[in-house]
């Protein structure tokens, strides 16, 4: 490779790497709607909610890695966070979670083709036991 072309490389791929995943934005829509309990926008965005009063609080996030799946032309998207989580008695604990995200396909125009969130679980809930 041509050495005056490795730094323009190197800024390229730093500036990927920092770059925000797509599912962020959704991400963050969603654990706020569902802090405030906005059904309105929850309606707009997911199927489900992360309840306050029984699962916690979600303020911010990291995305560990995402898995994109198609079947039967549905496709989805798991996405798996670490996350601090307020529980409701007050304590705070480091989770790791499962978002799945389902293309909607039942909008026009704009909305058409968005991505909703359709679940999320302790990303451990799939898991088997290790054998003994």
């Amino acid at each position: 490779m041509n050495r005056a072309l490795m730094p323009i490389v190197a800024l390229v791929a730093t500036l990927a790497a920092c770059s925000p995943r797509a599912e962020q934005p959704i991400l963050s829509e969603f654990f706020s709607a569902s802090r405030l309990r906005d059904r309105t926008a929850l309606q707009k965005l997911a199927t489900t909610s992360f309840d306050p009063a029984s699962q916690g609080i979600i303020t911010g996030f990291d995305i560990t890695g995402v898995v994109i799946s198609e079947a039967g032309g549905r496709a989805t998207k798991d996405v798996s966070i670490s996350a601090p989580v307020r529980l409701p008695d007050g304590h705070t604990l480091q989770k790791n979670l499962v978002v799945t995200l389902e293309r909607d396909v039942s909008g026009s125009g704009r909305t058409a083709a968005r991505w909703i969130v359709t679940a999320i679980r302790d990303s451990a809930a799939g898991l088997s036991p290790p054998p003994r």
